[in-house]
């Protein structure tokens, strides 16, 4: 019995230290020191705080990360070897961090998913550390507001009377300033950062639901998270929100037992009646859906500049196909695109292997869509599997258009991890309890 308790006590700090690592999601935007020219946020701390309470158990996490590495390898291998490729290509040059900090997120990923592997996928961690994400931006940003004189009142007041330029430039734009005491400009990787961390953090809160009763708690919670999305104006994280939501849903359709092509028809025709409806309200509209129907009409600075970027891009593969043309900018911004980035800067080897990388997740996905659909009884883990899938379609999406040369963000790699965590700890969970100790499952959990 003594020798019990601390291992006890052991893995309840490691089930706190991965909540609170999780709640770090969308607060990037606190940095805690500069090294060496990379800042140190506050999520990448509790990564490494995380990391240092998973030595409190350090033989059974070894256990844990060597079993995710049979289950990453196929997409995993060809990612590293493409930031071996960028690397020497970039020799001697500058490449803005972007290979470390790929590296770094990767890290961090890794280490949030030995720390879910360890827990066994337990869903009231994801409940917490999801929930603990979502309200802690509200928190934080209230506490950074009213040091300011202002309140989230005050946002969503100036937000529904139109002044989307109040919410941006005179209520987040000063609190993400008072957190960096950075005066400067605020970039946009910043906020979208913060969105896809929102988006995640909903996502991973979704997914904790135990109980087989509708969870009216995170329907509340996801109005609200879509409200903040919707302040934070980052289009491209809410569109993904526009398909992660509807999709959870109808794989939760097809996985009952008693699911009809009639019910589901029945959903999908009252989804396409509530965007209607919202449609009809943009037309009619007040000033702030005027001001939201003028983000969606793709016609704003941001879509040119993208456009700009893809044809500055092409025109550079074009002159040089097979070695690539180095780290080059436009306007001083890289590329937003991983596979056009990866050409231009690596050469097509570059765009080989991420393609080959890109290729091989998404197929590995869509198997485990397929088999949580089609077979009864494959999902075990006391863990919503819908929501496990809607896991890694933000890093999906956000590659083809994100900052920082399309490079997945520190959002995009939890998400992954995340998913792959789970789908393991679910292989686990099927095999009988005396085969389960050396988790020899990673091959036949993505096979």
């Amino acid at each position: 019995m003594s020798a019990a308790r601390p291992d006890g006590v052991r893995m309840r700090l490691i089930g706190w230290a991965l909540v609170l690592a999780l709640a770090g999601l969308p607060l990037t935007w606190i940095p805690l020191a500069s090294l060496g020219g990379f800042d140190l946020t506050l999520p990448y701390a509790l990564s490494i705080a995380l990391g240092a309470a998973l030595l409190l158990r350090v033989l059974r996490a070894m256990l844990a990360a060597s079993a995710l590495i049979p289950a990453v390898t196929l997409w995993l291998v060809p990612y590293l070897a493409y930031l071996f490729v960028l690397k020497l290509h970039l020799a001697g040059l500058p490449d803005n961090g972007m290979i470390l900090r790929q590296l770094f997120f990767l890290t961090c990923g890794g280490t949030i998913a030995t720390a879910i592997l360890l827990c066994g996928g337990e869903a009231r961690l994801l409940r917490r550390g999801g929930f603990a994400a979502l309200a802690g931006f509200v928190v934080v940003a209230e506490i950074h507001a009213r040091q300011l004189g202002m309140s989230w009142l005050d946002a969503v007041t100036r937000f529904l009377s139109g002044d989307l330029n109040f919410v941006i430039y005179k209520f987040l734009r000063p609190i993400f300033q008072s957190a960096s005491g950075d005066p400067g400009e605020v970039p946009a990787s910043l906020k979208n950062a913060v969105s896809g961390g929102m988006l995640i953090a909903l996502v991973l809160f979704r997914a904790g639901h135990e109980s087989a009763a509708r969870d009216s708690r995170g329907w509340v919670v996801t109005l609200i998270t879509l409200v903040i999305l919707v302040l934070l104006n980052t289009r491209s994280v809410l569109l993904i929100a526009a398909l992660v939501l509807p999709g959870a849903a109808i794989i939760a359709t097809l996985r009952r037992p008693s699911h009809s092509a009639n019910r589901l028809v029945v959903k999908l025709l009252i989804g396409a009646l509530a965007l209607a409806l919202g449609a009809m309200m943009l037309l009619n509209g007040s000033a702030a859906t005027d001001l939201i129907e003028s983000r969606f009409t793709f016609e704003d600075a941001s879509t040119g500049g993208r456009f700009a970027q893809f044809s500055f891009a092409l025109a550079g593969i074009e002159r040089h196909v097979i070695a690539g043309s180095g780290l080059h900018e436009i306007n001083g911004l890289l590329v937003h695109n991983l596979f056009l980035g990866a050409w231009l800067h690596g050469g097509l080897l570059a765009f080989l292997l991420v393609l080959l990388s890109y290729c091989a997740m998404i197929g590995i996905w869509g198997r485990f869509v397929a088999r949580i659909v089609t077979q009864r009884g494959y999902w075990l883990l006391p863990v919503r599997a819908e929501w496990v899938a809607m896991l890694p379609v933000l890093a999906f999406f956000r590659v083809w258009i994100a900052g920082d040369a399309g490079h997945p963000g520190y959002p995009e790699w939890i998400s992954i991890a995340g998913f792959f965590a789970l789908v393991l700890a679910n292989a686990q969970a099927r095999r009988p309890v005396a085969r389960r100790a050396s988790y020899p499952v990673a091959r036949e959990a993505f096979a």
